[in-house]
């Protein structure tokens, strides 16, 4: 009987202080404008007291609530939290909750929640992922070299660092089944800002490329679920050049055409004004 209250007394006091949940979000978009909510829930013993709830990034102290004061924003979150916010009505838990105004790209990183009591304590952390999607993504076809055929895809201005790879469509053009094409050369470039922009040359070999084959470049943010992709149609340079130069000729046919009507249509004015 007195092992089984002691295991009992043991269980009790190690739970005064529980976190049940917390809520941050894993990845939101840069600068959007909107606030977004972190919440901590937890669950501390009626009787407990001096109760102070901290919230960290990256191991920097942000805020601070300490029952019944008002809340405090420090750090890299001074001055861009709701202090008012209130996620519940209940006096010990009404400030748990952090309300970021428009988050952008230097808040990223690890949240941890601390509460804390005069008989216990608790923890947890989640990491949240601040992107921005790239400024633009170009893709592009080079000049052939020997058997290979070599395409390029730019991605410029992308926050956090973005994957890319290029890839062909299967023969009825279905983007899921992807033929990979080989990378060649990667340049990546950290910008003052922070951002990345990407640059990728993959290569193929011209046999297994199809007339009008499509060619895929896919720029991924890990950890996000953002995935942007660009296509273009493969044609031969022979029929590049074809069309090039198909294109010319209607050039020059058009403006030849439009300095003969112009000439025609001056010569009879000059005509009619004579006459008269």
């Amino acid at each position: 009987m007195l092992l089984n209250f002691y295991f009992v007394l043991v269980l009790t006091t190690c739970s005064a202080v529980q976190i049940n949940y917390t809520k941050v979000p894993q990845a939101i978009r840069n600068n959007t404008g909107s606030s977004i909510i972190l919440d901590c829930n937890y669950s501390i013993r009626p009787d407990d007291s001096e109760l102070v709830v901290k919230w960290f990034l990256n191991n920097e102290l942000v805020y601070q609530w300490v029952p019944p004061k008002q809340p405090q924003s420090l750090g890299v979150l001074k001055d861009r939290l709701d202090l008012f916010y209130k996620v519940t009505g209940d006096p010990k838990t009404a400030h748990r909750a952090l309300k970021i105004f428009n988050p952008t790209t230097d808040i990223a990183g690890e949240y941890k929640c601390y509460v804390s009591t005069f008989a216990d304590e608790d923890f947890n952390s989640k990491t949240m992922i601040v992107f921005e999607p790239e400024r633009s993504l170009i893709l592009e076809k080079k000049r052939p070299y020997s058997t290979y055929q070599n395409f390029t895809c730019q991605a410029s201005e992308v926050y956090p660092q973005p994957t890319v790879f290029l890839f062909k469509d299967a023969e009825e053009h279905d983007v899921y089944d992807k033929t990979s094409l080989e990378s060649v050369e990667w340049t990546t470039k950290k910008h003052s800002n922070g951002k990345f922009s990407v640059t990728v040359t993959s290569t193929i070999k011209s046999s297994k490329l199809d007339y009008g084959s499509l060619i895929f470049c896919e720029l991924r943010i890990p950890g996000t679920g953002y995935v942007k992709r660009e296509s273009l149609l493969y044609y031969p340079p022979d029929v590049d050049d074809l069309n090039c130069g198909v294109c010319m000729r209607s050039i020059l046919s058009f403006y030849t055409y439009l300095i003969i009507y112009c000439t025609l249509y001056f010569l009879d004015l000059i005509l009619f004004v004579s006459r008269k």
